[in-house]
């Protein structure tokens, strides 16, 4: 949820298109996705920037996540480091 997002101390770079890809990521699951604790989510180019946030939100929001994406090395990551239950 939004209400979990933490704040950013300054406007560099770096942080600039994170908070994009987040806020990106958050208000289409939430506002537009409607997001419920055990709905099963696809999510495409999950390993990308919103895609990565999209899947750490689904998965906080209790639901089951799908993530697809271009290469193995892509794929582990998403099982391993992010949660996703299918890629």
């Amino acid at each position: 949820k939004t209400s979990t997002l933490w704040s950013i101390p300054s406007a560099s770079r770096e942080y600039v298109g994170l908070r994009i890809s987040a806020l990106t990521a958050c208000a289409m699951l939430e506002q537009t996705g409607k997001l419920k604790k055990g709905e099963t989510v696809l999510i495409t180019a999950a390993a990308g920037g919103a895609g990565h946030f999209a899947v750490q939100f689904a998965k906080a929001a209790g639901c089951v996540v799908i993530g697809t994406c271009g290469s193995e090395k892509k794929a582990k990551m998403l099982k391993e480091e992010l949660g996703c239950d299918h890629v």
